[in-house]
This record gives structure tokens, sequence and C-alpha cells, in this order.
């Protein structure tokens, strides 16, 4: 028995899988016995049958960022002239390099205002939104002249325009013309200092043609260099041009006519201003120097003067002649020119010419010293007596002329009076010593006349 409800059981167990696998396939199948298709919705995507739940996701996974920190920009900033101070919000951040370049990094977002200074120049402010505008600002200083262009007006007011005063105006000119060549302020101080020099030029001009002996070599140094100065500026001025070259002349000529050696008194007593071997390059020199005035600006009449004393000197004496006649037409006031062309008639023995023209340039110049010492002596070589008495008039007129003793000299010395011969040698004698202080004529002349008087005793 107990073997049968064994087998029994196993039946039934063998049974019941049978139907369970029956009633899955069943389940699986439609009514034709084919497979049925999953649930799908809308989209054509499976559905899970009602009852069940749908697979867990598996939890999102965050990868974590490391903290950067605020955002920022890195600033380049570009300066005009180099080696400027930049500042942001007030605060300087560094100099531009030699090449005028400033880098900033680490600039937050947000807006700045960034200032480059200068010494010499105007600062510069600009904004600057960092984040939306290009991180490259570039920076061009317009340089500060203001103070250096009171300084230059303080200096040409007194008169301080160039060397040996220092500081002086010239000085300012020259630096700013170095740095800022193309500034307008520059080019109207140029304009400025140019006007003042030749400004301060034309007294010395004008007192070597009326009045020669009372010009110092130094001024006339001094406003050769001022000429010189000028043309620098003002290149194309025909008449600077011309006056430069004509008080470079002057300076020649003085130094010429202040040496002992250049002149000689013939025993007729006729002057003799030349000596073509002593002193004769420098007269060459300063004859170049008149003609290059003259070729400058023929109607320049003081280097017309000047260019006439020089042939005088040279004994040329057509040449001078017609280069004083010019003088007195370009100037027919000047007392001097006219002085000038008597000399040049005394010295051919032109004595009645001389006489003429002395008495001409009287009528200009009643208190010309130089006018009545020569028409006494041209009187006193002509033969007329009353000569010796426009000179002592002469001397009268100014006791320190050396020029009115020399005169007396030499119209005393042609006498056969023993008294007169030696009234001539006084006259020398003082006209040597007035001379010293005076140098209205080379030395010479009177030492030479003194010596060969002194031979014929």
């Amino acid at each position: 028995m107990a073997f049968q409800r064994r087998m029994l059981t196993r039946f039934a167990s063998v049974l019941l899988v049978f139907y369970a696998a029956s009633l899955v396939q069943a389940m699986a199948q439609d009514p034709s016995g084919r497979p049925t298709e999953p649930a799908q919705d809308p989209t054509g995507r499976p559905t899970e049958p009602r009852g069940t739940k749908p697979p867990r996701k598996p939890p999102k996974t965050t990868t974590r960022r490391p903290d950067v920190g605020p955002a920022t920009v890195t600033l380049t900033v570009l300066t005009d002239p180099p080696e400027a101070a930049v500042l942001v919000d007030g605060e300087q951040r560094g100099t531009s390099n030699s090449e005028g370049r400033l880098v900033l990094e680490r600039l937050r977002l947000g807006h700045y205002t960034i200032e480059t200074r200068k010494d010499g120049y105007r600062a510069m402010t600009r904004g600057f939104n960092a984040g939306t505008e290009a991180p490259t600002i570039v920076f061009k200083l317009e340089p500060d002249l203001d103070p250096l262009v009171a300084q230059f007006e303080t200096l040409a007011a007194a008169g301080k325009l160039i060397g040996p005063d220092r500081p002086n105006a010239m000085e300012i000119v020259n630096d700013l013309t170095t740095r800022f060549p193309e500034r307008p302020e520059v080019q109207r101080l140029r304009g400025v200092l140019a006007a003042k020099l030749a400004d301060s030029i034309a007294p010395v001009i004008t007192n070597s043609a009326t009045n020669w002996q009372a010009v110092t070599r130094e001024q006339l140094a001094g406003a050769a260099d001022a000429a010189n100065t000028a043309m620098a500026f003002r290149k194309d001025d025909k008449r600077l041009r011309a006056e430069a070259a004509y008080l470079k002349g002057a300076v020649i000529f003085r130094d010429w006519q202040s040496a002992t050696t250049g002149a000689t008194v013939a025993g007729d007593g006729k002057l003799r201003t030349g000596d073509t071997e002593a002193g004769g390059a420098s007269l060459v020199q300063a004859r170049a120097e008149f003609d290059n005035a003259v070729g400058s600006d023929d109607a320049f009449a003081p280097a017309q003067l000047l260019l006439g004393m020089t042939l005088m000197a040279m004994r040329e004496w057509a040449a001078a002649e017609i280069t004083f006649i010019k003088v007195t037409q370009l100037e027919p006031r000047w007392a001097q020119g006219v002085v000038s062309l008597g000399m040049v008639y005394y010295s051919q023995g032109k004595f009645k010419e001389a006489i003429d023209t002395y008495r001409r340039a009287l009528s200009l110049e009643p208190q010309n010293v130089r006018a009545m010492a020569g028409l006494g002596l041209a009187r006193a070589m002509k033969g007329e007596k009353d000569g010796i008495k426009d000179i002592e008039r002469a001397a009268q007129m100014d006791p320190a002329s050396a020029t009115a003793q020399l005169s007396l000299g030499l119209a005393l010395a042609q006498s056969k009076d023993k008294k007169q011969r030696q009234r001539a040698e006084q006259a020398f004698q003082k006209a040597i010593e007035l001379n010293a202080k005076s140098a209205e004529f080379p030395t010479r002349i009177a030492e030479q006349a003194l010596d060969e008087l002194k031979k014929k005793r």
C-alpha cells in the first residue's frame, strides 16, 4: 500500500508540472496558436503588464567641479610715450616698459578708471568695463608745455635770449624742438625767439653805421651770435642773412682796426689806411662777409657802408667811392656815409671834393667831430690857413677825440715853423694816448707819423 501511495504522489506532481507548463504556453499565444506581441505604448515602447513595477534606475552620479573663483580678465595697457605710470581706480599698478606696454592680470569683471601719468605730460584718464570691452587700452599722452612756455616768456622778457646767461630762452627752445618738433607751441616759441633776436641786433647795427666808435667789439660779437642763432629759425629771411654776414664782417674789421698794423701815413700827410701785407688777410675776410651781406640784400645800407670802409682800407679808392655814393643814396640822412666819402676824396688828394663833401656832412650833423676835423685837414692840405681853426674847433667839440688830434698833427706837420712842428708832435702823442681808449683808427697811424716827424728835426 505504501508503495502505491508514493507512486500516486509522484504521478500527481508530474501532472501539476505539465498543467502549469501548458497554461504558460496558452497565455503566450493567441487563439490561433501564435505567440502574442508584448503590449506597447503610443510611442512604440513596450509597456509592463499591469501590476508590475518598472525596474529601478540606478541613481545619477554628478562630477564635482573644482572651485575656480570669480571670473577675471587680463588687461593690456599701451602708452605713448613709454615708461608711464599706470593707475587703476587711483592705485598705481605699475609702469609701462621701454616699449610702452604693461599687462595687468586677474582683473575682475566690472568698471574701472584707468589713468596714465608721466612727468612733462598731461595725465590721461578713461573708463574700462572688464568683460565687455576689448582688453587692450592705448594712451597717447599730450606734452604739458605750460611750465616751460611760462619760463621762456619770463627769460625773453628779461632779455636772456642766448648765452652766456643760464638759463636762457634758447636752451628751452632747443630742448622743446628736440623733444616735440611738431608741436604748435614749439613752433610759436621758435618764431618769438627769432623775432626777439632780430630786434636785439637792430640797435647794434644802427649804431655801428651811424656812430661806429660808440659800439664795442663785445656788442658786435654778441649781436653776431644772436643773428646766427636767429638764422636757424628763419633761414629764408634775406635781410637776416645779410645782417648776420654784416655783423661777422664788422667784428673782423674792428679787430683789424684795433691792431697796431694795417695803416700808414705818407710824408705828404695823406692817410694810407691799407697795408696788404700786415692785416691784409683780415681785410679780405671782412670784405668777403660784406660782399655776402650786400649779395643777400643790396639795399642793406650798413653792409654797403662797412664794405666801403674795407675797400678804402685796401686802397681800392674807385670801388670805395662808388660804394659810399650808394650809401648816401640809400640813407641820405646818414652823416657817416658822407664823411666816409670825404675821406676817400681826401686820400686821393681830391681836396676840393673832400671839402665840399665834409661840409655836406656837417649840414646833416653839425656836431660831427670827424666831419669837422676832416674839413679842417682838407682845407689845410689845400693851402687854406683857416683849416687849422676847423680842426681846433673839432678838438673843442670833443676833447677826447683821437681823430681830431691826429688831424691837427697831420696839418701842423706840414708847416716849416719849428713851433708848429712841436705842436704837431704833441698832437700825435695825445692822439696815441686817446686812441688807446677809443680805438678810432689803427694806433700805428699816429706812431708812424710821429716817428717821421722826429726824423725831420
